[in-house]
């Protein structure tokens, strides 16, 4: 990320926190873990406050943030407090959750990191190896204009070059 780039997202994470920064820590990187969901889990379930950044074939670059811990389970989960949102760096734009009742993330042991009940962005299998990173065309659970993060000409199943997965901790 360029330094707009994290300023844009550190901030939007500590006004949606309501706590400033104090570290941001690497728990996963799809290139050097491994970019199977079993890699993913064994090294992010459990840990609240995480940041995901996705970069996509095309140099698409988006993500997401929430307080929400990974887990396997088969389970769509809300956040009430609506701290959960996603991301495009590419258009600079941020996407809220519809409401509390929305689907924040999906939790699923064949899956990485999924945002929105619907997959407004979901990993699914190994996106670095074949087109398992997901965009929806339209918004399910997430807000923006019209569309969500795929203002991507239409595509919605990409492969991915790299996704990352970071602890935010506070002070």
């Amino acid at each position: 990320m360029e330094k707009n780039e994290n300023i844009m997202i550190f901030n939007e994470i500590q006004n949606k926190m309501n706590k400033p920064i104090k570290e941001i820590k690497k728990l996963f990187q799809a290139t050097i873990d491994g970019g199977e969901p079993i890699n993913f889990h064994n090294k992010c379930d459990n840990i609240p406050n995480t940041l995901v950044l996705i970069k996509s074939e095309g140099n698409r670059r988006f993500g997401g943030f929430t307080p929400i811990t990974w887990k396997i389970e088969h389970k769509r989960i809300t956040d009430s407090k609506n701290e959960t949102f996603v991301f495009s760096l590419d258009n600079k734009k941020m996407y809220y959750l519809e409401n509390s009742d929305s689907a924040a993330v999906y939790h699923k042991k064949e899956s990485g990191p999924c945002f929105g009940g619907g997959h407004d962005i979901g990993i699914m299998g190994n996106p670095l190896k074949e087109n398992q990173l997901y965009t929806n065309q339209y918004s399910y659970h997430y807000k923006g204009n019209s569309k969500s993060l795929s203002e991507y000409d239409g595509q919605n199943n990409l492969k991915a070059i790299e996704y990352e997965v970071f602890q935010v901790l506070f002070y």
